[in-house]
Protein backbone atom coordinates (compact mmCIF):
# COMPACT_ATOMS: atom_id res chain seq x y z
CA UNK A 1 0.00 0.00 0.00
CA UNK A 2 1.61 3.04 -1.05
CA UNK A 3 0.23 6.91 -0.32
CA UNK A 4 -0.24 8.61 2.86
CA UNK A 5 -1.96 6.05 5.91
CA UNK A 6 -5.45 8.02 7.90
CA UNK A 7 -4.50 9.29 11.24
CA UNK A 8 -5.91 6.80 13.19
CA UNK A 9 -8.24 8.73 16.47
CA UNK A 10 -9.74 6.61 19.26
CA UNK A 11 -13.61 7.14 19.60
CA UNK A 12 -15.06 9.87 21.63
CA UNK A 13 -16.11 7.61 24.18
CA UNK A 14 -12.97 5.82 24.40
CA UNK A 15 -11.35 8.97 25.37
CA UNK A 16 -10.61 7.86 28.90
CA UNK A 17 -13.91 8.60 30.55
CA UNK A 18 -13.96 12.66 30.22
CA UNK A 19 -16.04 13.81 27.77
CA UNK A 20 -14.43 17.39 27.69
CA UNK A 21 -11.32 16.41 26.31
CA UNK A 22 -10.49 15.68 22.82
CA UNK A 23 -7.29 14.38 21.36
CA UNK A 24 -6.41 16.97 18.77
CA UNK A 25 -2.68 16.83 17.50
CA UNK A 26 -1.51 15.55 21.10
CA UNK A 27 -2.85 18.69 22.82
CA UNK A 28 -6.09 18.28 25.11
CA UNK A 29 -9.15 21.08 23.61
CA UNK A 30 -11.36 21.01 26.27
CA UNK A 31 -15.13 21.58 24.84
CA UNK A 32 -16.67 24.86 26.50
CA UNK A 33 -20.22 25.19 27.59
CA UNK A 34 -23.19 26.74 26.24
CA UNK A 35 -23.35 30.65 27.09
CA UNK A 36 -25.80 31.81 29.43
CA UNK A 37 -27.76 33.24 27.01
CA UNK A 38 -28.03 29.98 24.80
CA UNK A 39 -28.67 27.71 28.16
CA UNK A 40 -31.60 30.83 28.98
CA UNK A 41 -33.21 30.27 25.31
CA UNK A 42 -32.80 26.19 26.04
CA UNK A 43 -34.35 26.05 29.38
CA UNK A 44 -36.88 28.54 28.37
CA UNK A 45 -38.35 26.96 25.22
CA UNK A 46 -38.20 23.28 27.08
CA UNK A 47 -40.12 24.69 30.11
CA UNK A 48 -42.77 26.28 27.64
CA UNK A 49 -42.98 23.40 25.69
CA UNK A 50 -43.29 20.93 28.26
CA UNK A 51 -44.84 22.86 30.60
CA UNK A 52 -47.84 23.17 28.72
CA UNK A 53 -47.49 19.12 27.40
CA UNK A 54 -47.26 18.21 30.96
CA UNK A 55 -50.07 20.90 32.41
CA UNK A 56 -52.51 19.22 29.18
CA UNK A 57 -51.68 15.79 30.51
CA UNK A 58 -51.23 15.91 34.40
CA UNK A 59 -55.42 15.50 34.77
CA UNK A 60 -55.57 12.28 33.08
CA UNK A 61 -57.18 9.80 35.85
CA UNK A 62 -58.09 6.18 35.80
CA UNK A 63 -61.10 5.34 36.98
CA UNK A 64 -61.81 2.04 39.05
CA UNK A 65 -64.56 0.88 40.74
CA UNK A 66 -64.63 3.59 43.28
CA UNK A 67 -60.81 4.14 43.20
CA UNK A 68 -58.88 6.51 40.99
CA UNK A 69 -55.15 6.23 39.32
CA UNK A 70 -53.72 9.89 38.45
CA UNK A 71 -51.40 8.47 36.02
CA UNK A 72 -51.39 11.20 34.21
CA UNK A 73 -50.15 13.19 37.06
CA UNK A 74 -46.95 10.45 37.33
CA UNK A 75 -46.51 10.75 33.55
CA UNK A 76 -46.14 14.62 33.37
CA UNK A 77 -44.06 14.35 36.47
CA UNK A 78 -41.41 12.02 34.37
CA UNK A 79 -41.67 14.44 31.83
CA UNK A 80 -40.89 17.58 33.63
CA UNK A 81 -38.12 15.84 35.82
CA UNK A 82 -36.16 14.96 32.41
CA UNK A 83 -36.81 18.15 30.89
CA UNK A 84 -35.22 19.78 34.00
CA UNK A 85 -32.45 17.40 34.18
CA UNK A 86 -31.53 17.44 30.24
CA UNK A 87 -31.40 21.09 30.81
CA UNK A 88 -29.19 21.40 33.57
CA UNK A 89 -26.80 18.71 32.24
CA UNK A 90 -27.05 19.69 28.41
CA UNK A 91 -26.16 23.48 29.17
CA UNK A 92 -24.22 22.56 32.32
CA UNK A 93 -25.93 24.88 34.45
CA UNK A 94 -27.72 24.28 37.60
CA UNK A 95 -30.27 27.38 37.34
CA UNK A 96 -31.03 25.87 33.49
CA UNK A 97 -32.42 22.52 35.32
CA UNK A 98 -35.08 24.71 37.22
CA UNK A 99 -36.37 27.40 34.30
CA UNK A 100 -38.48 24.35 33.04
CA UNK A 101 -40.05 23.58 36.42
CA UNK A 102 -40.54 27.42 37.03
CA UNK A 103 -41.91 27.98 33.44
CA UNK A 104 -44.57 25.05 34.36
CA UNK A 105 -45.57 26.27 37.40
CA UNK A 106 -46.34 29.80 35.48
CA UNK A 107 -48.15 27.82 32.96
CA UNK A 108 -50.11 25.53 35.47
CA UNK A 109 -51.47 28.82 37.46
CA UNK A 110 -52.28 31.00 34.33
CA UNK A 111 -54.22 27.84 33.45
CA UNK A 112 -56.10 27.12 37.16
CA UNK A 113 -56.38 30.82 38.11
CA UNK A 114 -56.37 33.76 35.47
CA UNK A 115 -59.99 32.42 34.12
CA UNK A 116 -62.79 31.65 36.27
CA UNK A 117 -63.72 27.75 36.41
CA UNK A 118 -60.43 26.92 34.28
CA UNK A 119 -61.22 23.03 32.79
CA UNK A 120 -57.39 22.39 32.39
CA UNK A 121 -56.31 23.15 35.99
CA UNK A 122 -59.07 22.07 38.62
CA UNK A 123 -58.17 22.73 41.97
CA UNK A 124 -60.82 21.86 44.14
CA UNK A 125 -61.01 19.39 46.90
CA UNK A 126 -64.46 17.49 46.37
CA UNK A 127 -63.50 15.86 42.68
CA UNK A 128 -60.04 13.80 42.19
CA UNK A 129 -59.39 16.25 38.85
CA UNK A 130 -59.67 18.48 41.95
CA UNK A 131 -57.49 16.32 44.09
CA UNK A 132 -54.89 16.05 41.22
CA UNK A 133 -54.63 19.95 40.01
CA UNK A 134 -53.73 20.68 43.81
CA UNK A 135 -51.39 17.55 43.88
CA UNK A 136 -50.02 18.91 40.44
CA UNK A 137 -48.25 22.04 41.92
CA UNK A 138 -46.85 19.74 44.97
CA UNK A 139 -45.05 17.87 42.08
CA UNK A 140 -43.65 20.34 39.80
CA UNK A 141 -42.48 21.99 43.27
CA UNK A 142 -40.73 18.47 43.89
CA UNK A 143 -39.51 17.98 40.31
CA UNK A 144 -37.79 21.43 40.41
CA UNK A 145 -35.87 20.67 43.78
CA UNK A 146 -35.18 16.85 42.55
CA UNK A 147 -34.02 18.60 39.07
CA UNK A 148 -31.52 20.72 40.95
CA UNK A 149 -30.48 18.07 43.20
CA UNK A 150 -29.88 15.63 40.66
CA UNK A 151 -28.02 18.23 37.81
CA UNK A 152 -25.48 19.58 40.82
CA UNK A 153 -24.77 16.39 41.67
CA UNK A 154 -24.35 15.28 38.40
CA UNK A 155 -21.94 18.38 37.48
CA UNK A 156 -19.67 18.13 41.07
CA UNK A 157 -19.26 14.63 40.38
CA UNK A 158 -17.73 15.70 36.68
CA UNK A 159 -15.66 18.15 37.54
CA UNK A 160 -14.21 16.10 40.12
CA UNK A 161 -13.09 13.66 37.46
Amino acid sequence: MSGPQPEHRPAPWAAGGNDDAAEAGGTAAVRERPGAASSAVTAVLTGVLVGAVATAMHGSIWYLDGWWLPWGLVFSGALLLCAGVWCGTSTRRVWAAAVPGLGTYLIAWAMAYLRQGSALVATDWSAPIGIVGILWFVVVFVVVMVSVIVTGRWLVRRRAR
